[in-house]
């Protein structure tokens, strides 16, 4: 055995008579206790630890809840603007893609559609050719009624020229005649005053006096009757300088005339008037034509134009789809009406209202946004989440949602933010 062996035996000896030493005063009490080392406080940290722990644990899902205004849920949210198709068709060119400003009116895309339904077109062609048909018709009959007219008018005239000359003649002899009577008349006038002195004086008998006074009737009535055959000519005459036909051997003839003139006049008359419905539905019917295969035209290559400014969220047509009529091309947002869609349990509900101002904050690190409060709804139904870019976050039994509109002065300000993002998901608390 060498020295360096008998060394550690004997090191080994005291130890272990040390450690019984020990052993045995700690049994009996007597002398000081020994200190501990290090390794005895790693046991005791480490229970300190697990109590601090569970009292966080404690104030964090008791305590805190019972005082946080803070909501479970929030994502940005804005109303969607939808593009749709008026036509079926391919998408043979889309002009924009997600994130991309439009005005209103500007083209969208377009859509190609050859096989449009031309049946109206045809329609409007096949009566736009029926009318000027008609109106032709109809202008062929009002030449030939015109022409008739002009014929019966002259014939007329020539009758009245023929009887007011024979009616003229008939009044000159009317007027010889009574003149002739009129002398009659003062002839036995005179014959009877002549044969009244005579009898006076005895040289004829009475009855010679009673001849010449018959006589004299005679021819007051001759002359009475010469009168009213003058008279009643005379009238002819001025009637018939005023156009009137006074009769005569022409007169069944001239009548004849006058109703076919009449009736002639009515007809043009009624011509004219359906000429210029017609023409006027012709008009109409040829506006119709243009306007719908100016329609055609568009829709064999429409554009689709934005009808509202906005920022593109989605394109859900790419170019080259086949869309059917009302399909919706792509989804824009407006980011001057951006808002925010907040999960709030049910013991924050209650201090909820209308009017309420929501603190909005984002990751960024900057300060928060307000929002002011102009929806609670205890549910969300599909059709009402429809109108949105997003659909709305998942809420407990319980829960509501607040959706709150941003205030902000300028829509630029809320893209430099980035909060034009619907969908992105923020904190937000109830601050009043």
């Amino acid at each position: 055995m060498n020295a360096s062996t008998v060394r550690e035996s004997d090191e080994l000896a005291h130890a272990e008579a040390t450690g019984w030493f020990r052993r045995l005063r700690r049994k009996s009490g007597k002398g000081p206790a020994p200190k501990e080392s290090g390794e005895s406080l790693v046991p005791r940290l480490a229970g300190y630890a697990l109590l601090a722990f569970v009292l966080w644990l404690v104030i964090t899902t008791l305590i805190q809840p019972l005082v946080s205004r803070q909501a479970t849920r929030t994502v940005l949210q804005a109303p969607v603007l939808l593009v749709t198709s008026p036509i079926s068709g391919v998408v043979t060119r889309m002009t924009v893609r997600a994130s991309d400003k439009v005005e209103a009116g500007a083209v969208v895309a377009t859509v190609q559609n050859p096989t449009i339904n031309r049946d109206i077109l045809t329609t409007l062609t096949t009566q736009r050719l029926a009318l000027q048909s008609q109106v032709a018709q109809l202008a062929n009959q009002l030449n030939a009624s015109n022409e008739e007219l002009q014929f019966v008018e002259q014939q007329v005239k020539l009758y009245r020229t023929a009887s007011m000359a024979q009616t003229r003649d008939a009044w000159q002899v009317a007027q010889r005649q009574r003149e002739v009577a009129l002398s009659s008349v003062a002839e036995q006038e005179l014959k009877v005053r002549h044969t009244s002195a005579m009898l006076d004086e005895g040289a004829v008998s009475p009855q010679a006096m009673d001849a010449a006074q018959a006589q004299l009737s005679i021819s007051r009535a001759s002359a009475a009757v010469a009168e009213q055959a003058y008279v009643g000519l005379g009238q002819s005459v001025a009637s018939a300088s005023r156009g009137v036909f006074v009769g005569g051997s022409g007169a069944t003839v001239y009548q004849t005339l006058a109703n076919r003139r009449e009736t002639l006049a009515g007809d043009i008359e009624r011509a004219q008037h359906d000429s210029q419905a017609l023409q006027q539905q012709l008009r109409e019917v040829a506006a119709l034509e243009t306007d719908e295969r100016r329609r055609i035209e568009r829709m064999a290559a429409f554009e689709v134009r934005a009808m509202q400014p906005g920022q593109v969220h989605t394109v859900l047509m790419p170019q080259g789809s086949y869309v059917p009529q009302g399909a919706t091309l792509v989804r824009m947002i407006d980011c001057s009406r951006i808002e925010v869609v907040a999960v709030f349990p049910p013991r924050v509900a209650r201090r909820l209202d209308i009017g309420s101002t929501i603190a909005v904050k984002t990751d960024d690190g900057r300060p928060e946004v307000s929002a002011r409060v102009t929806q609670i709804l205890p549910v969300a139904p599909e059709d009402f989440q429809s109108r949105y870019a997003v659909p709305f976050p998942f809420a407990e039994q319980g829960s509501v949602y607040a959706v709150a509109h941003i205030e902000a002065a300028m829509p630029e300000w809320l893209e430099q933010r980035g909060l034009c993002a619907p969908g992105k998901v923020v904190s937000a608390r109830l601050a009043s």
